[in-house]
Order: structure tokens, then C-alpha cells, then sequence
């Protein structure tokens, strides 16, 4: 009997490993800065060796900001960030990112390296490879929604560089399913009074889904604003549906 606890103990080990739904040893999680979010998920953070996927709102440049809050906690390391050219925007400049802003949310632009594919199917190709490099500290898609076949090359290269995968979807009211391990939902808040953090970013949080737990089916939500003071997430005001307990 003593001799089957740890090899059942080994076996969920693997098979975790194998769902890729907690890193693999050597390979810490990316923390999203707040413990009650980082406790949502079955991994502790973002696994690397995976594609996390992070949908819009429309007309709402909101989680693109909350991305790279969350991408200043990487360790040191280039970021390839790769939006395609959109047909009314010849040169590639509308939605790229912001150096000024960047700073402002703890990223340093210098680490960014921009590519500006001519079509998404050229994107989803440099995205693939990109995700299959282990120099990157990550790889990010911006504007790009894979299809299924599509969406687990990516996973899977994912898995073979062991790198984490940041998809910012198209802002769409449903999206398809996919094979990413997170999907998260974020929306840009309006500004409160002074005394209530005015001016400072503010978004609304929520986990969609997490492959291997997470949210056990239903939608869990934050609204979190940027401490520029500690260059952080903080949790701004718990929800009344939301983890409260976790948040405290």
C-alpha cells in the first residue's frame, strides 16, 4: 500500500505535465500579479509551453494595456509581438503598441521585437515558428483568431519551445472554441473620482475558461487598476460575484 501512493502521486504529476495545465519542472508560471487571479488557475499563472488567448471588447484598446501589465513580470528576454497589416492601414502603424504606454504599464518597449505580416495567414506562420524559439521570453498575436486546426499547431509549438503563446483575439461577441489553455475576457473601466484611483488604468477581469480546472464552469471576475506607483495590479473592488474569499 505505501508503495502505490507515490506512484499514483507520480502518475498525476505526469499527466498534468502532459495537459500541460501546470508547468513543467524548471519552468515557473508567468504570476498575473495578483494572487486571487493567480489562485484561479490550476497552474498558479500562465503556463508557459502554452497559448493563452485574451478577447477584446469592441472599440476597446482596454486589453491590449492589461496585457502588457501582465507581460512586465517576465523574466529578461525579447518579446515578438506580431500584428498583421490591415488593408486601410498601408503601413502598419494603427493599433501597434505604445512605447509611452508600455512604460507606463512596466514594460520596456526595447524588449519588443514587431513584425508586420501582409496577411493573417503569414502571421499564424511566423507566429508558429516564433512560439517553437526558446530565446523569446514570449510570443504574442495580436488581432489574430486560428482556426481549430490552426490553433493547435500553434499550441503545440507552443509546447515544443516551451514558451508562453499571448493571442489578443479580434473583439467578437462569441468566439469559436479553441485549444488555448486560458481565455479570458477584459474590458477597460471607466474613470473613478480622484480618491478612487481617477486616471489610473482600470479593467474588468474575467476568466472564461481554464483547461484542467480554473473556473469549473462559470465565469469568475475582477476589477483590478494599475498601481503606477509599485508598477502592480491591484484589486480595486471585489465583486459581489465574484472570489471574494480568494481576493482578501
Amino acid at each position: 500500500m505505501t508503495d502505490t501512493i507515490p506512484t499514483i502521486a507520480a502518475l498525476r504529476e505526469r499527466l498534468s505535465i502532459m495537459d500541460r495545465v501546470r508547468p513543467p519542472k524548471g519552468c515557473a508560471a508567468l504570476s498575473l500579479g495578483l494572487a486571487c487571479l493567480d489562485a484561479a488557475l490550476p497552474g498558479g499563472g500562465l503556463v508557459r509551453g502554452g497559448v493563452h488567448e485574451f478577447l477584446p471588447a469592441p472599440a476597446d484598446a482596454g486589453c491590449h494595456g492589461f496585457v502588457a501589465s501582465i507581460l512586465s513580470g517576465l523574466p529578461p528576454g525579447p518579446i515578438l509581438w506580431c500584428r498583421y497589416r490591415d488593408k486601410g492601414d498601408p503601413l502598419g502603424l494603427a493599433e501597434m503598441p505604445y512605447g509611452p504606454g508600455l512604460a507606463a504599464l512596466g514594460l520596456d518597449a526595447g524588449r519588443l521585437i514587431l513584425i508586420r505580416p501582409d496577411n493573417a495567414d503569414d502571421a499564424l506562420w511566423a507566429l508558429e515558428e516564433a512560439l517553437r524559439c526558446p530565446g523569446l521570453a514570449a510570443v504574442v498575436g495580436d488581432g489574430v483568431m486560428p482556426g481549430p486546426v490552426a490553433g493547435r499547431r500553434l499550441q503545440l509549438a507552443a509546447e515544443d519551445g516551451q514558451t508562453l503563446g499571448i493571442l489578443i483575439l479580434p473583439p467578437l461577441g462569441r468566439p469559436p472554441p479553441s485549444t488555448s489553455l486560458t481565455r479570458w475576457h477584459v474590458t477597460s473601466q471607466g474613470d473613478r473620482p480622484a480618491h478612487e484611483d481617477g486616471g489610473r488604468p482600470r479593467w474588468l477581469v474575467s476568466l472564461l475558461r481554464a483547461r484542467g480546472g480554473g473556473s469549473q464552469g462559470r465565469a469568475s471576475r475582477w476589477e483590478v487598476v494599475w498601481d503606477d506607483t509599485a508598477f502592480r495590479l491591484r484589486l480595486a473592488l471585489p465583486l459581489a460575484d465574484g472570489p471574494v474569499a480568494a481576493a482578501e
